[in-house]
């Protein structure tokens, strides 16, 4: 039979390594949300070029990229959220109330499901 300090190491050692992961996969996240924002970056200078410019179509492509960089971004700080809660016990994480307003005990709302305008290829649509 196992001695108990050893079940006890053993039970640790699963956590532990969950921790590590988590901590690379954090890091890893924050290098993606740091270049984005050195996308989004290059994208608010060229919108701003093509509109002194008066190219309305390349501004509006520029437009549609920021807009998908920007919610590639909220998906990875979600992400970041998310794995931070759960494995990491929030620390070095954002306040919840940053993200969401309802989260400081303020007054109850209906939450409404959002509904998606474009539908992604992960996304089934049943009519």
């Amino acid at each position: 039979m196992t001695p108990p300090s050893n079940l006890e190491a053993n039970n640790r050692a699963p956590e532990s390594a969950n921790r590590l992961q988590a901590e690379h996969l954090r890091e890893m996240l924050h290098a993606q949300c740091e270049q984005l924002d050195a996308d989004l970056a290059t994208y608010g200078a060229a919108l701003e070029r093509y509109q002194r410019r008066g190219e309305q179509t390349q501004a509006r492509r520029i437009r549609g990229m920021i807009r998908a960089a920007e919610r590639e971004r909220r998906s990875v700080q979600d992400l970041i959220a998310g794995l931070e809660r759960r494995f990491l016990g929030g620390e070095g994480s954002r306040t919840e109330s940053a993200r969401h307003p309802s989260a400081t005990g303020g007054p109850a709302r209906h939450v409404v499901p959002r509904a998606h305008p474009y539908p992604t290829p992960h996304r089934v649509i049943r009519t």
